[in-house]
């Protein structure tokens, strides 16, 4: 049984529904957005307990509700920044995945829009950069991921019994 990282109860107002049930909907995929710009189990389940308690802590000052989704991931990603500022020589991602040698700005653009899917001016939303900035980003991430699995596709392999 998977333990929520926040207290599922029935939400005291009508204006906190939507939120928690923003998070029910996007807890997997937050974990999982968390999981792949860290690399580590342990660090993506902190963040997404960190996101959620945030979440809710901030559901008085919440004055529109039309992009959830998008606005906890900010909180996501703002969690990350707040980590990586307080433990910058801390470890993330784990060898050999081809996200290893991009830079956090990077990976979290790539992640965000390839993988979870926001359009680029959510994207730029929730990493507080210009859109323009996030753009020019993903496109540099996507070539650098290109050379590389394509230098990975062509090396010399081994082939089996041969040492």
């Amino acid at each position: 049984m998977k333990i929520l990282p926040f207290p599922v109860r029935r939400p005291a107002n009508t204006w906190e529904e939507p939120v928690y049930r923003a998070l029910l909907e996007n807890l997997d995929t937050l974990y999982s957005t968390a999981r792949r710009l860290t690399g580590r189990t342990d660090l993506a389940e902190d963040l997404v307990q960190d996101t959620a308690s945030k979440a809710l802590q901030a559901i008085p000052t919440l004055r529109d509700d039309r992009n959830l989704r998008a606005w906890l991931f900010r909180i996501l990603v703002n969690n990350l920044r707040d980590f990586l500022r307080r433990e910058p020589d801390e470890p993330l991602i784990e060898p050999d995945t081809a996200l290893d040698g991009l830079s956090p700005c990077a990976r979290a653009v790539i992640i965000l829009i390839e993988v979870q899917g926001f359009t680029i001016s959510e994207a730029a939303s929730m990493l507080q950069s210009p859109p323009g900035t996030v753009a020019s980003r993903l496109a540099r991430a996507r070539t650098e991921l290109r050379d590389r699995l394509t230098a990975y596709d062509r090396r010399p392999r081994q082939h089996e019994g041969q040492e």
